[in-house]
C-alpha cells in the first residue's frame, strides 16, 4: 500500500483513498476522516485493534503500561495510542496535567489527593484509578489550584 500526504495551507482539505475492496479497516478510515474536523479527539484503538475517535473530555488518564502509551476512560476502558507520550501531551488541551514521567491526567477528573507518608502524593481519580504525583509535577499543580 502506498501513501502520500500533502500540506498546503491555501487549498482545500480532502482525502482520497483507492483500495482493492470494501472492509472494516475502509469503513473505520471513513469513520475517522468524516469526524476528523472535531479537534477535540485523538486517534486510539481498542482491544480489537478498531479505530476509535476518542473525545478529549472522554479521557482521565494517559499513561505508560508495559512500554505502550494507553488512554483509561471515565468508564475505565483502556484504549491504545500510537504515539509517544510528549506526542499526545502536545495534543491535549491545557486542562491535562502532567502529574509523574509517564502519566497526564484530565484535571476535571480529579475526586482527591491522597497524602501516603512514605510514598508522597497520589491522586485519586472519580473512576477510582490512582496514580503518584511526583513533587515537582505537585508543585505546578498546586500553583494552578491557586489561581
Amino acid at each position: 500500500m502506498k501513501f502520500k500526504l500533502s500540506i498546503n495551507s491555501d487549498k482545500e482539505e480532502f482525502v482520497h483513498a483507492q483500495l482493492h475492496r470494501e472492509s472494516i479497516f475502509s469503513d473505520q478510515l471513513k469513520r475517522f476522516v468524516q469526524n476528523s474536523d472535531n479537534i477535540q479527539s485523538i486517534i486510539a484503538f481498542d482491544k480489537e485493534g478498531n479505530l476509535i475517535n476518542l473525545n478529549f473530555n472522554e479521557i482521565a488518564l494517559v499513561t505508560i503500561i508495559e512500554n505502550r502509551i494507553y488512554a483509561l476512560t471515565v468508564n475505565q476502558e483502556k484504549l491504545l495510542l500510537k504515539e509517544r507520550l510528549y506526542q499526545v501531551a502536545e495534543k491535549l488541551p491545557n486542562f491535562f496535567w502532567k502529574i509523574n514521567k509517564s502519566s497526564i491526567i484530565n484535571r476535571f477528573e480529579i475526586k482527591k489527593f491522597t497524602v501516603n507518608y512514605g510514598a508522597g502524593i497520589n491522586v485519586v481519580l472519580k473512576n477510582g484509578i490512582s496514580d503518584y504525583v511526583s513533587r515537582r509535577c505537585f508543585r505546578k499543580i498546586r500553583k494552578e489550584l491557586q489561581k
